[in-house]
Parts: C-alpha cells; sequence; structure tokens
C-alpha cells in the first residue's frame, strides 16, 4: 500500500500523517522499496501490526509473485535499470507489467522466465526479439583493411618527405590526399608516433 493506504489504517489524514513524519519514525514500518527517494510503499500487514502495537510479521522468503518495480527488476535480471527499461520498452514487454500506486511492476517469476540465463552468458533468453549476435572475424572488415592501406601508405609518403628533407603538408592537405577527414590524418599521425 501507499501512503495513502497507511493513513487510512492509521486513522488520519494523509496531510496529518505525513506532517507528523509517521512513516520516518523510529519503529514504523520500512517501506519495502526504501530504494526509491519516494512513491514507497509498504506491508499492510506490517502497517496493522504496528498500529495494535504487535511485533511485525516477518517478511516471506522471494516469491514467484513477488512485485517488483523497475529498480528491482533491474537488479534481479543483472543489468542498469536504464537498460532494463530500454529493453522493456524496445521489447514490446511494456504490456506483461502491473500498475498500482502510479508505479509499474513486473512479476518476479516473468522475470525469472524470461532471462533465465544470466547476463554474459551465451545464448539469449526465451523470447528475445532482438537482432542476433555479430559473429567475430577472422580477418579484418574490408573498410578497415583499406584505412590501414591508407595509413602504410601515408606513412611511406612522410618518411620520403623526411628522407628528402622536404616540409610536410599540413593535415587538412593530407586529408584531401588520401580522402579521409583531417581527424583521421591526426589519429594516424598519432599511431605513426607510438609505433
Amino acid at each position: 500500500m501507499n501512503a495513502a493506504g497507511v493513513a487510512d489504517i492509521c486513522g488520519v489524514t494523509l496531510g496529518t500523517l505525513r506532517n507528523a513524519k509517521t512513516l520516518k519514525s523510529p519503529g514504523f514500518p520500512k517501506p519495502l522499496n526504501p530504494h526509491r527517494g519516494r512513491d514507497h510503499v509498504w506491508d499492510p500487514a506490517e502497517v496493522t501490526a504496528h498500529k495494535a502495537e504487535r511485533p511485525l510479521p516477518p517478511r516471506a522468503d522471494p516469491s514467484p509473485d513477488d512485485l517488483l518495480d523497475d529498480f528491482e527488476a533491474a537488479a534481479v535480471v543483472g543489468v542498469s535499470v536504464d537498460v532494463f527499461t530500454d529493453q522493456a520498452a524496445r521489447l514490446g514487454l511494456t504490456a506483461h507489467h502491473i500498475e498500482a500506486h502510479e508505479l509499474r511492476y513486473w512479476r518476479r517469476g516473468d522475470l525469472s522466465k524470461r532471462h533465465g540465463r544470466a547476463p554474459g552468458q551465451p545464448g539469449k533468453p526465451a523470447g528475445a526479439r532482438d537482432l542476433t549476435p555479430r559473429r567475430r572475424r577472422g580477418t579484418p572488415a574490408p573498410v578497415a583493411a583499406k584505412a590501414d592501406q591508407k595509413a602504410a601508405a601515408l606513412f611511406a609518403y612522410l618518411a620520403e618527405l623526411d628522407d628528402a628533407g622536404s616540409a610536410r603538408p599540413d593535415t587538412i592537405t593530407l586529408a584531401e590526399r588520401y580522402g579521409v577527414s583531417p581527424r583521421t590524418i591526426q589519429r594516424w599521425l598519432t599511431r605513426e608516433k607510438t609505433d
């Protein structure tokens, strides 16, 4: 339940509950989602026990029916919350969430099914609809091979100029000569110094 539900159990208005700082008082049950800066929710059984001045019931072990917000779901899956929300939107999973108290929740059991493999292990979870992973190439891509040839030609040209005692052209002139950007020429010249 959210703060409004807690106020109902305590028999006060939501404003009174907040002004009295009841939710932050020592001994009051901790929210189920303390990681959130606001929009906290509480276990109704714990709030009822606190109101009746009884010991708080022990929290249940994780269950497939647990409702997890985006932060908790991302932690269960083993990715950042940004990656989780991006994947949920991109793969059309948002239709499977549950709305409560203006927050989005996911069933733990659904997450476990969707992400049966730990992140970083080969393979994909069942139902994944994204592109297949790229295969590793044994040789450089054709574009990279062509760039390496141009860089080698540049190094040879500059060596000839150095041997002849001629001044080197500026990066813009070299970029035009080799059909690349001045930034690429600068990267190649940096590589030449380190080689």
